[in-house]
């Protein structure tokens, strides 16, 4: 277990866009009719399917990263010109996410854990990393995507464990892959907290950001012999899913800091159900490298 020091939570615009988009699976737009009648049996099918697709249902290992949410970039790398909007956009995610932890101590009632909860979140990401060597040093392709949700299936979401095992599968055969975590670098800082509602606008999951910088080492060895050997610092967002009564908590994806001209509400369209299914395969990708570097 590693110990963290408690710190600043920082905000987030996505409470509103929770209910946005969880209304999205349990409601159907019905069309409008001049019958009475018939507006009152759209009303009740309307009813029964918020009943038959509640959220608070669905197992935590299929809730992925809920959407693209902004995670506040680093003042010296954007424009000076910028940093006005910048930091308004800052204070208002501390407020917003406020307001969300101000909405868990209510509906909820449990404690807030941020230790506990960074604590166990560096662990999953540490059990990721060493499971995802493990089997791309296994021989036998069949056995990598078993070895991988056997070890990491209370610890990762399913998209991505599929993730880890189709990256793990284009790894050498001949090869393997070892990981170790050097040092922490920094205090690990959640920069987003939101509240995941149920059909009745009850918060029931969370999902956050943790903001976390390492140190790592991977070494390839072939035959017996290291043939790649590199040290780096890495920092990542770390998305979690977790159930705040059964302490279920869940390492679900990544994300990266947010260009200095986009706001804080969600970019992408929610609603466009097979787009949040590339996103959910696209974020839960851990490996990935920010696209913003590749242009």
């Amino acid at each position: 277990m590693f110990s963290v020091k408690r710190s600043i939570v920082g905000i987030s615009k996505q409470s509103g866009f929770s209910k946005s988009f969880i209304s999205s699976q349990i409601s159907i737009r019905s069309k409008s009719s001049s019958s009475s009648s018939s507006t009152s049996g759209n009303d009740k099918y309307v009813k029964k399917k918020k009943a038959g697709m509640d959220i608070s249902k669905v197992p935590l290992p299929y809730i992925g990263v809920m959407s693209d949410f902004y995670v506040p970039p680093k003042l010296t790398t954007c424009p000076i010109t910028s940093w006005p909007k910048l930091i308004t956009r800052r204070i208002m995610l501390f407020a917003l996410n406020t307001y969300n932890i101000v909405k868990f101590k209510r509906e909820i009632g449990v404690p807030l854990e941020f230790n506990a909860w960074k604590d166990k979140g560096i662990e999953n990401y540490v059990r990721a990393n060493k499971v995802f060597a493990q089997a791309c040093s296994e021989p036998q392709l069949k056995a990598k995507a078993s070895l991988l949700r056997r070890k990491l299936d209370h610890s990762c979401g399913k998209h991505l464990i599929e993730s880890l095992s189709a990256r793990s599968l284009s790894f050498p055969e001949d090869s393997k892959l070892n990981w170790e975590l050097k040092s922490i670098q920094n205090n690990p800082k959640v920069v987003l907290f939101n509240i995941i509602p149920d059909a009745d606008g009850i918060a029931c999951f969370i999902q956050f950001i943790l903001k976390l910088k390492t140190s790592q080492k991977i070494s390839i060895v072939k035959n017996q012999e290291v043939v790649k050997e590199q040290e780096n610092s890495v920092e990542d967002y770390l998305v979690y899913s977790m159930n705040p009564i059964s302490k279920e908590l869940l390492l679900v994806g990544k994300l990266f800091e947010s260009d200095h001209l986009r706001g804080l509400k969600p970019e992408m369209d929610v609603f466009d159900q097979k787009l949040m299914q590339r996103f959910l395969k696209t974020s839960s990708d851990i490996y990935r490298t920010d696209p913003k570097q590749t242009k």
